[in-house]
């Protein structure tokens, strides 16, 4: 499994080694340095990067979908009105309460 690091737009970032257990993939987000400013939502992903196997705590509901469905998600809640200037903590929560909506009614971001 690999590692990303997505940003509160989607934009995400692809973590060069490959990892054998969900625990060292864990270990290693844990040691990424100045990228959390930037990426702050680390994902464990499938082999191919399509598919998130593992999560942090509140953003579970991401295990098994695509990444870029996460990430087109992700960029839709960014683009709210009280999105604007969200901290990492609030916007996992604001993600929690609407990623069903743009889930099931996806929205064409650009």
């Amino acid at each position: 499994m690999k590692l990303i690091c997505m940003s509160f737009d989607g934009d995400f970032q692809r973590e060069r080694p490959s990892f054998e257990t969900e625990q060292e993939g864990w270990e290693y987000a844990d040691d990424i340095g100045s990228r959390w400013f930037f990426y702050p939502f680390c994902f464990l992903v499938s082999e191919s990067g399509k598919t998130i196997v593992d999560a942090p705590e509140r953003l579970e509901w991401t295990i098994g979908k695509r990444v870029d469905t996460i990430a087109r998600i992700f960029k839709s809640c960014s683009q709210l009105e009280e999105a604007e200037g969200m901290e990492v903590d609030p916007f996992v929560f604001l993600l929690d309460r609407e990623w069903e909506h743009f889930y099931l009614h996806p929205v064409k971001v650009g």
